[in-house]
């Protein structure tokens, strides 16, 4: 069947000791305290396409290839990463001339020394101007729970004005877009636990969980259809739950 390749998104540690992973000494060099450091240089970019190729190997070509965006410690501006992954690009459409690539925006790691590069709508902005500069095939995937966790918005902090204000950042990138992610946080003891739970106990509140409902509506209700991944881990009516809330607001499952 069809499938995403969700490829390494550098929230903690990696082990580097597969056998196909040695073969690619960037790759396997390329970690500060074993967590990855992502597009860290063109070489990186050549090795993880061939990578992928090879991991790939005599399987069905992926319709999806995942991506996630450096740290800004050693990769310090968008221009550059642009840059390095226009190598990546041209290598995977070579190989898989019909494969989708999608970055996803990150904001959680235990990376000490740097920040990931794409996090906030600002940064998204930006990217998407450069990939329409320069003619490339990549797109967009929008993790909502992770963009409010950008700006310092979580669990106790929304408001109807925060909410509508995010979600009219997206807009000027909206063409962009060819995936949202979706997943709720829920409280175990005193902490709040992500990817647990559905939108009730991510914004403890029916009228907020609407507004935000609505205004994603409004942003998505387009011609081009989205891939949806609910990033759920906890129950299977958790993931119920968050499917009838979109179907209530209007979304269709094709």
């Amino acid at each position: 069947m069809d499938y995403s390749l969700h490829t390494e998104y550098s929230f903690g540690k990696r082990k580097f000791n597969t056998e196909l992973i040695k073969e690619f000494t960037t790759l396997s060099n390329s970690h500060k305290n074993f967590v990855p450091k992502l597009w860290f240089n063109s070489t990186w970019a050549e090795e993880f396409a061939k990578f992928i190729i090879k991991l790939v190997n005599k399987n069905k070509s992926p319709s999806i290839i995942e991506i996630h965006p450096p740290f800004n410690d050693y990769c310090t501006s968008i221009k550059e990463f642009v840059k390095i992954y226009e190598i990546f690009e041209e290598i995977i459409l070579e190989k898989f001339p019909d494969v989708k690539i999608l970055i996803e925006h990150r904001s959680g790691t235990v990376y000490k020394c740097g920040k990931f590069l794409i996090s906030t709508c600002e940064d998204l902005l930006e990217l998407h101007a450069l990939v329409i500069e320069k003619k490339l095939k990549l797109k967009m995937v929008v993790d909502f729970p992770q963009i409010f966790t950008s700006y310092n918005i979580s669990t106790g902090r929304f408001t109807k004005e925060v909410i509508k204000k995010i979600m009219n950042l997206i807009h000027p990138f909206k063409t962009s877009i060819r995936s949202i992610h979706l997943w709720g946080k829920r409280k175990y003891g005193n902490r709040l636990i992500s990817h647990m739970g559905d939108l009730n106990s991510y914004f403890c509140s029916e009228e907020l969980k609407n507004v935000f409902l609505e205004e994603m509506f409004k942003l998505l209700n387009e011609d081009t259809p989205l891939y949806f991944v609910p990033e759920v881990n906890s129950t299977d009516e958790d993931l119920k739950s968050i499917i009838n809330d979109l179907e209530k607001t209007g979304f269709k499952f094709i």
